[in-house]
């Protein structure tokens, strides 16, 4: 920090508070889509994509295996519970895999997050 002062760069050390990435599975594009369509008309989240993986877990004792479809998006840590409220009667899971973890970005993608998630429920 002292390197980045000293060249005048200020870190504001708030900024791994406010903004998150997101991680939704879902087990067909379909309702990925549906899900990711929903966050970004309802402005929770800024922007995202759909990437396919095979997934293997623990399920009711035994390990499984199912295709799966990941949305990662961006958000604000603000808007945690409103995309869990959202994403919960959109997702066919019993158990959906809804993951938040806290970021720090160049200052112009931090502001792309800020711009565009006001909420509009």
């Amino acid at each position: 920090l002292a390197q980045l002062k000293s060249r005048g760069i200020r870190h504001d050390t708030n900024v791994m508070n406010k903004y998150c990435q997101v991680q939704i599975n879902a087990p067909t594009k379909k309702e990925a889509g549906k899900i990711l369509d929903y966050l970004l008309e309802k402005k929770l989240i800024a922007g995202g994509n759909i990437t396919h993986s095979l997934a293997r877990y623990w399920w009711k004792g035994k390990i499984d295996m199912h295709d799966y479809y990941s949305i990662v998006a961006f958000s604000l840590t603000k808007n945690k519970n409103k995309i869990i409220y959202a994403v919960r009667p959109l997702h066919s899971d019993e158990c959906p895999s809804i993951v938040f973890w806290k970021i720090d970005a160049n200052k112009d993608f931090l502001g792309w997050i800020r711009q565009n998630c006001e909420e509009k429920i």
